[in-house]
């Protein structure tokens, strides 16, 4: 059962991110015909801002879902509902609060990221509808956290792609007539209905298990304090790295914010493929650390886990910086592509970011929640105070270069408390093999590209010199990681004779 819901909770993840990448990926050139860039990226810098709110989601449901599973599995169906409803409470009532102050705050918000200061009535009913939108997500996230308990997963991840489905064919339907409104309302269409069809089938399970509606404050007290460092650290980095297209939007422009988010997306969603693979290994990362007591078998897991990941970050965004700018000519326009220098910092973002995230994912696993706590908060204080120091003079280059300055901020700072916590887990990440490795991807990137333009124009030429720079990286890996690809086969051989 526990592996079946790994299994589904992987289908909700990839549920989500298809929904996203349709909406943001997929659907962009048809949305280009209705909307302009400038418009759009009002529309990004708004609900930049308001993404904020999702903070309000992750961590309670964690502990949520902690506190459910320690009240069925001690026999106290009574608690069990007391910190349900309490939860349940918390988010109508943050919920109210939230729809309540963005229906005052709309049209500030629409001239903070307007050019001008000008203001359009569906810019500002846009953004309340987005947050209509995510008050239903992370209030009925809640009462989800009942199928993770009762390992009733599989249905979760079918009514998120179904209402995806709604949600995508109303956009696509009013966009014409509706523009950016239509974008807001899909979201809401697709949260409603995902909302209602969670509602309705918890109902059923609490009512199956007979546990009672039951409501006391006090409960509602104590899911507060179980938040502390953590929800606080994770207001910090939702503030770093949501909040990245309304910066663009307030300190450049709205047009800029498109060419940002654009120019990102590629080494973004190379970002987010790895991610939901690292996510998925966290439940076995924690078996095994409580299950090995051989400190040398933990490092020799650790360090080829870390490497593997290096890999594949070097080798995919090594391709996104060779075919990013003809793939967005090929998508959106050119006008709409933030220049080569820029995509290749992104893609340096995105390997420092996602290294910084399985790290964080690694204090998790063995416990380590304050110092994740900790360090996370750093890094977003850190990214906050280097963007607005280097936007002014370097623009959008300014904010990518924030973000690379406070990444290696973070590492330096769990290198000097992993000391005084006994933890050795960023040496394994930030190895002499990491920058020689990370060399040869610039070399080989760096003449790879210049060949790719002298060869512009024609394909065969084009395909062969990304063929030709991964198979030299791959070979280079191989050679370089070969304890790495034994260690894989062996695991792989084991698997296959499970």
């Amino acid at each position: 059962m526990k592996r079946k819901a790994i299994y589904h909770n992987v289908l909700g993840a990839f549920s989500n991110y298809a929904f996203l990448f349709l909406t943001s990926i997929v659907l962009l050139p048809y949305y280009f015909k209705f909307i302009s860039a400038s418009d759009y990226g009002i529309w990004l810098g708004g609900i930049s801002f308001l993404s904020l709110v999702s903070v309000l989601e992750a961590n309670i449901s964690f502990i949520l879902t902690q506190q459910l599973g320690e009240k069925w599995t001690n026999n106290k169906p009574t608690e069990f509902s007391k910190y349900l409803s309490s939860a349940f409470f918390f988010g109508l009532a943050a919920s109210a609060v939230i729809i309540i102050s963005t229906f005052y705050f709309k049209e500030t918000l629409t001239s903070w990221v307007s050019p001008g200061g000008h203001t359009k009535d569906h810019f500002s009913e846009s953004f309340f509808l987005y947050t209509v939108s995510l008050s239903f997500t992370f209030t009925f996230g809640y009462l989800n956290c009942v199928t993770q308990v009762f390992l009733r997963t599989l249905l979760s991840p079918l009514f998120n792609i179904f209402a995806s489905i709604v949600g995508i064919s109303y956009t696509i339907w009013a966009v014409p007539t509706q523009g950016i409104l239509a974008i807001a309302a899909g979201n809401l269409v697709k949260s409603v209905i995902y909302s209602i069809l969670v509602t309705i089938y918890v109902s059923i399970i609490l009512k199956e298990k007979k546990i009672p509606i039951s409501f006391e404050f006090s409960y509602l007290l104590k899911l507060i304090r179980n938040i502390g460092l953590p929800f606080i650290s994770k207001v910090a980095m939702t503030l770093a790295v949501s909040i990245q297209n309304f910066i663009v939007a307030t300190t450049i422009s709205s047009n800029a914010t498109t060419t940002f988010d654009i120019t990102k997306k590629l080494p973004v969603i190379v970002q987010m493929i790895i991610n939901m693979i690292t996510v998925s290994t966290f439940t076995s990362f924690s078996l095994f650390y409580s299950e090995q007591k051989n400190k040398e078998s933990k490092h020799k897991y650790t360090i080829h886990y870390f490497a593997l990941i290096r890999i594949l970050l070097f080798i995919t965004l090594t391709v996104i910086f060779l075919i990013g700018q003809d793939f967005v000519t090929i998508w959106v326009g050119f006008d709409k592509f933030g220049g080569n220098v820029l995509l290749a910092l992104l893609c340096l973002t995105a390997l420092t970011d996602q290294l910084r995230l399985i790290l964080a994912q690694q204090y998790y696993a063995i416990g380590k929640f304050n110092l994740t706590s900790v360090t996370d908060t750093i890094f977003a204080l850190t990214f906050m105070i280097i963007a607005f120091l280097l936007i002014p003079f370097m623009k959008l280059n300014g904010i990518v270069l924030a973000g690379i300055i406070a990444n290696i901020c973070y590492f330096s700072v769990c290198f000097v408390l992993e000391r005084n916590k006994k933890v050795e887990m960023v040496r394994h990440i930030i190895t002499r093999r990491f920058f020689s490795d990370l060399a040869l991807v610039v070399l080989v990137a760096l003449l790879s590209k210049f060949l790719y333009e002298t060869l512009r124009g024609s394909m065969i030429g084009e395909i062969l010199t990304v063929s030709t720079a991964i198979t030299i990286l791959c070979m280079a890996f191989y050679i370089r990681e070969k304890a790495l690809f034994s260690f894989i086969v062996l695991k792989f051989g084991k698997t296959l004779k499970i």
